[in-house]
């Protein structure tokens, strides 16, 4: 029995030590000191990022495939009537000349009559004529064009505007290759600024689109007595622009 009270009372001794209040705090400070480790090994093997905003341009062009052209029949005379009947009468004529023209599609436009002085001695009356052309302006079909528009300035009919365009289809085709353009662009932009930073790109976000009003090339048209107006034609260009952010991490030694 005394033999095992000096085991317990030497047992009781050791946990009084152990549990100390110094001891305690021993054991604190080191498990505090092991957590403390963990976070600072993940510091080190996280490299940061940076986020930049780019911009680019991309275009594509495409040659028009659509001639648009604007007339107007317009006459003055004593009474409103008159004046209207005249109109009307002319722009039948013109509309029957377009008729043998493929691809050709006229629409009459705003009808005007009014007082062409106060006293309302005479009467104006106007109307416009809408060509649109399925056709590029080097075809044969816009030559008939041209002479047909020639052939209605010299009974009159005055040519307000002539013009290239695209096509529904022509015009998606060309805003398609600008952005495609602008997306080649902006990779090309971003891998280079990460390569001289020495990061790498893990991230393009945020896009945003805007699309430029196209470049339509000057057509010029003159008013002959029975030449075809000149016209004079290039490529359209479409233009988008592209902004983005671009999120950039260090590349590991």
């Amino acid at each position: 029995m005394a033999f095992h009270g000096r085991i317990g009372n030497s047992l009781a001794m050791s946990l009084r030590t152990l549990m100390s209040p110094s001891a305690i705090a021993a054991l604190i400070a080191a498990g505090a000191a092991a957590c403390g480790q963990i976070p600072r090994a993940q510091a080190a093997g996280t490299r940061a990022t940076t986020e930049l905003t780019l911009s680019v341009t991309g275009e594509a062009s495409h040659a028009p495939d659509v001639i648009v052209a604007t007339m107007a029949a317009q006459t003055t005379a004593k009474t409103a009537a008159a004046a209207q009947s005249a109109v009307n009468r002319t722009v039948a004529a013109a509309l029957a000349a377009t008729t043998p023209i493929k691809a050709l599609h006229a629409t009459t436009g705003a009808y005007e009559v009014y007082p062409a002085d106060p006293k309302q001695a005479a009467w104006h009356a106007s109307q416009t004529i809408d060509l649109r052309l399925a056709a590029p302006p080097g075809s044969d079909q816009a030559k008939e064009l041209r002479h047909m528009i020639g052939m209605l300035q010299d009974k009159g009919i005055a040519l307000e505007s002539i013009g290239a365009t695209l096509s529904q289809s022509a015009a998606r085709e060309t805003r398609a290759a600008a952005i495609t353009d602008a997306v080649t662009q902006m990779r090309a932009e971003a891998d280079a600024t990460a390569g001289s930073l020495g990061d790498h790109v893990i991230a393009i976000t945020k896009l945003a689109l805007t699309t430029q009003s196209p470049f339509r090339p000057v057509m010029m048209a003159a008013r002959m007595k029975v030449a075809a107006p000149q016209m004079q034609s290039g490529p359209i260009t479409q233009r988008i622009n592209l902004s983005a952010t671009v999120t950039l991490r260090a590349t590991a030694p």
